[in-house]
């Protein structure tokens, strides 16, 4: 009776084989495991004839496998093993396979959408087809990214504007308009006289604000006041072309902002008609842009 685990003789006979070619060369069971791939674990198996270890097909496929590394080329055993493993070859299984017909069944088309996609199948390279519904699709997301940015621009409020970081208010700050603040007369005259006398001061709100320099003989002689008036906006301020640079933020109504300069402000303003700015106690004109500058002449 045959030991557990070993089946027919061929396969006994190759396993034999390869365990004292193996062991002629001097090679082991790490560097063959290493050079074809196959866990060291089957390899003993193989060796010591042990071929239930996994189903038959695998371990026929690592015995052929051992015994090509070793320079086996038995055709015939190894064919002889194959029979043993009960695992057909390619002529078997070809043979299998059934007849084709003699005779065509007549093929009717399908009709209406279906068909006429297969028709454009046939008359169309598949590669063509593809090609074109990924252009398709490329343009229908293009006209898209196109719609949707032209909808947000025109959808755009001051509101989204003073959402924008500070850092690129600032740094990159829209071309400003110039507005002329040169003091007037009654500018000039308020600016020695005292405060009291602005016609800005009679208004409630400004009772207890400073429109004036606190010191006369403080380089910065420019005084702006900005008053937001209605809601909320962003402020951002920077003095004499960065010398000193306002934190910016977002005010809400009746919150007033009090900032000097030696000779210029850059106003940034994210809803220009929610404030009210004064220099020196004057009121400057109403303005629609977003970014102005400030100047003294």
């Amino acid at each position: 009776m045959e030991e557990e685990g070993r089946v027919g003789s061929a396969i006994e006979t190759l396993s034999e084989q390869i365990r004292q070619i193996r062991q002629r060369s001097g090679l082991t069971l790490e560097e063959i495991s290493g050079q074809i791939k196959i866990k060291k674990s089957h390899l003993e198996k193989i060796e010591s004839g042990d071929m239930t270890f996994l189903p038959p097909v695998y371990v026929f496929a690592f015995l052929k496998e051992y015994a090509s590394a070793l320079g086996i080329d038995n055709e015939a055993l190894i064919e002889q093993c194959r029979d043993e493993f009960s695992i057909p070859t390619e002529e078997q299984v070809l043979r299998q396979l059934p007849k084709q017909p003699d005779t065509l069944s007549m093929f009717i088309p399908p009709q209406g959408f279906k068909g006429m996609l297969l028709n454009l199948q046939d008359a169309v390279p598949v590669q063509v087809l593809i090609g074109g519904g990924i252009a398709f699709i490329l343009v229908i997301l293009l006209l898209l990214a196109i719609f949707f940015n032209r909808g947000q621009e025109s959808a755009e409020t001051p509101a989204a504007v003073e959402k924008t970081p500070v850092e690129t208010v600032v740094e990159k700050p829209a071309p400003p308009a110039i507005v002329d603040t040169t003091p007037s007369d009654t500018l000039g005259a308020a600016a020695m006289a005292d405060e009291s006398t602005l016609a800005v001061k009679q208004q409630a709100w400004a009772k207890d604000i400073s429109f004036l320099p606190k010191d006369p003989a403080s380089p910065l002689s420019r005084v702006l006041v900005v008053r937001i008036v209605n809601d909320l906006t962003w402020v951002k301020v920077i003095a004499d072309n960065g010398e000193i640079v306002y934190p910016g933020g977002q005010f809400k109504k009746d919150e007033v902002l009090r900032y000097e300069a030696k000779k210029k402000f850059w106003v940034n303003i994210g809803r220009p008609s929610n404030v009210e700015l004064y220099v020196n106690g004057e009121r400057v004109p109403p303005f629609t842009k977003r970014t102005i500058m400030l100047n003294e002449e």
